[in-house]
């Protein structure tokens, strides 16, 4: 399921009044009269009226933070207190509560609503987390571990995940008589919705548990170790199998997805499995030729630089980039050669270079100049 923050494009600690205007933009450009025949738009439609039934209601986004999907699927602030639920999704009744029915209604009414209600009290995996874990540089290169805390949702321990009170026995629903479903009258249509009162169950909890309210789910918190593969890259995940929130009615348990993110480097700079390195080199060195000393994520190595080499020029070092996160290969070091011109110079510096300065004409040792030369006078001589 797609987070519902994201859906409308906010933050997580958005006020209500930055809510309610990302919605209102959104429902203005998704709005099916404005996007006629357009499914796609439909459905973001629907996403858009859903996440803002959650978030736009205090108790809610409360139970949302906090246990996820789950938290608002199975308490008593989800579709049976009025509000917003995520079948509503494949139903059609993205108006929430008890106001109107939408398409899944429609076939309720013709082939009965037993597998809805069926479909409510079936087991079902708990929601995924998202962690977000910073790496050093050196650290996503040679590979590391790292324990992480996730705060997730537990099945209640007082209760096993009834949501009752132990010894508290269920009776049957007042509302739609044990039945799961209530009838709604649109002009000629009758059409069935889901109970309100005890969301599909056909029956309610006499006493909630206090531990978790009613809902069957506690806030817990577990440390996790994690290897981290040598070469992971910024917006890479790794993925914890059945580590993330409780399931519903003894479903499984939803996964953890670390998502990385790589702290920069003082001198190298990465690109895929390649890294990149500015060194500065002085005009002697790339005009004589020289040896230079190159840092590198394992230590200096010694690179030749040859007689007439050109400012900006990218030499390569084999293979010392990151591995690959499969295991196969690693990329390469590329250093950029970047021509320093000195600030302040001495006087016997100042003599030398003016010199030299006599030579700047000879066009047979600069092949770049001589082609501009030859290029200005056929310009000009036009």
């Amino acid at each position: 399921m797609a987070d519902l923050y994201g859906i409308l494009g906010v933050r997580r600690d958005a006020t209500l009044d930055e809510i309610k205007k990302a919605y209102r933009q959104l429902a203005i450009k998704y709005h099916p009269d404005r996007n006629k025949g357009d499914k796609a738009a439909e459905e973001k439609f629907k996403e858009i009226n859903q996440a803002y039934e959650v978030l736009s209601d205090a108790e809610k986004r409360k139970m949302y933070d906090q246990f996820g999907e789950d938290g608002i699927k199975g308490s008593p602030f989800s579709a049976g207190a009025g509000g917003f639920d995520f079948s509503d999704l494949f139903s059609g009744n993205f108006g929430g509560g008890n106001a109107g029915g939408g398409l899944g209604d429609i076939f309720d009414e013709f082939f009965g609503g037993g597998a809805r209600r069926r479909g409510r009290t079936a087991a079902r995996q708990g929601s995924d987390l998202l962690v977000t874990v910073t790496l050093s540089f050196d650290e996503a290169y040679l590979g590391t571990r790292r324990d992480v805390k996730v705060a997730r949702s537990g099945r209640c321990a007082k209760c096993a995940g009834s949501g009752a009170e132990p010894g508290a026995s269920r009776k049957t629903c007042p509302t739609c008589q044990g039945r799961g479903e209530v009838r709604v009258s649109h002009g000629f249509f009758q059409m069935a919705q889901t109970c309100p009162s005890c969301q599909g169950q056909g029956s309610i909890i006499e006493k909630p548990c206090k531990a978790c309210q009613g809902t069957g789910y506690v806030r817990e918190e577990r440390e996790l170790s994690v290897s981290i593969p040598a070469g992971i890259d910024t917006g890479q995940k790794i993925r914890m199998a059945s580590e993330g929130n409780a399931g519903a009615n003894g479903g499984p348990r939803g996964d953890v997805y670390l998502n990385v993110q790589v702290k920069d480097h003082p001198l190298f700079h990465r690109d895929g499995n390649d890294i990149y390195l500015e060194l500065p080199v002085s005009y002697a060195q790339l005009t004589l030729g020289d040896t230079v000393e190159v840092p590198t994520m394992e230590g200096k190595v010694d690179l030749k630089v040859p007689s007439g080499t050109q400012p900006d020029t990218k030499m390569r070092l084999r293979e010392k980039g990151f591995p690959a996160v499969q295991g196969r290969g690693r990329g390469n070091q590329f250093v950029v050669l970047r021509l320093e011109v000195p600030r302040n110079i001495s006087s016997k510096h100042r003599k030398i270079v003016e010199e030299l300065k006599g030579f700047d004409g000879e066009l047979k040792e600069r092949p770049f100049l001589k082609d501009f030369a030859e290029k200005v006078k056929r310009t000009f001589s036009l």
